[in-house]
């Protein structure tokens, strides 16, 4: 497995471990107690696609080389363009669900944008540092103190989870479920932001732990 695989792997099982983390917060809520286990395939499938998302930033991260002095407006501007493209089918794998989605981008892509800013800097910047048979936690500490490093991961989470709040506005729900609609987002949102600081602070000890 080469760096860019590994970095693809790193990244479903942060992106992964958040979203079970997200589930299984909201499972102590009421509110979603009879609703979970169809929401919960719903987050899977928009987990999965924001992993589809990363992979394309890190290969694209690879494929700058070293003759760049770091990815440029160009770089996430083709990148948004694909995330569209793999939102289209994210919206007909989620036709299976009682909901009608149309996608605001308006709302969403400065999340996204800023995202995607962040983790190409951040991916191209690991990359060029991982060379010869280097460990990736000597490499993270080389690039980044532990508060550094918590930083980014708390950012890239939190831009996730902002952009998935943004996202259930565009969500049309049957007239049943949509009487709660912001009591649902409010609490979506307030345990997001809580399962990315413990998640962040899980990853960011798991990487410093031995930096030789």
């Amino acid at each position: 497995m080469n760096r860019v695989e590994l970095l693809c792997v790193m990244d479903r099982f942060m992106m992964e471990a958040f979203s079970k983390r997200t589930v299984a917060g909201l499972s102590q809520h009421t509110l979603f107690r009879l609703a979970l286990p169809p929401f919960q395939s719903f987050l899977d499938i928009n987990v999965r696609k924001e992993i589809e998302k990363d992979k394309l930033i890190i290969a694209t991260a690879s494929s700058l080389g070293q003759d760049r002095s770091g990815p440029g407006p160009e770089d996430v501007a083709c990148l948004l363009k694909k995330a569209r493209e793999i939102d289209e089918s994210f919206v007909r794998k989620a036709a299976i669900f009682p909901i009608n989605i149309r996608i605001q981008y308006q709302d969403i892509e400065h999340y996204r944008r800023e995202r995607i800013e962040i983790m190409l800097d951040a991916s191209w910047r690991i990359l060029q540092q991982w060379q010869g048979r280097r460990a990736f936690r000597a490499v993270v500490s080389e690039l980044y103190s532990e508060e550094q490093f918590k930083s980014l991961i708390h950012e890239i989470l939190s831009l996730y989870a902002m952009e998935t709040r943004m996202l259930s506005r565009s969500i049309k729900m049957p007239r049943l479920f949509s009487v709660g609609r912001d009591a649902l987002t409010q609490t979506i949102s307030r345990v997001m932001e809580q399962e990315a600081q413990s998640l962040t602070g899980s990853l960011t000890s798991r990487v410093f732990r031995r930096k030789h």
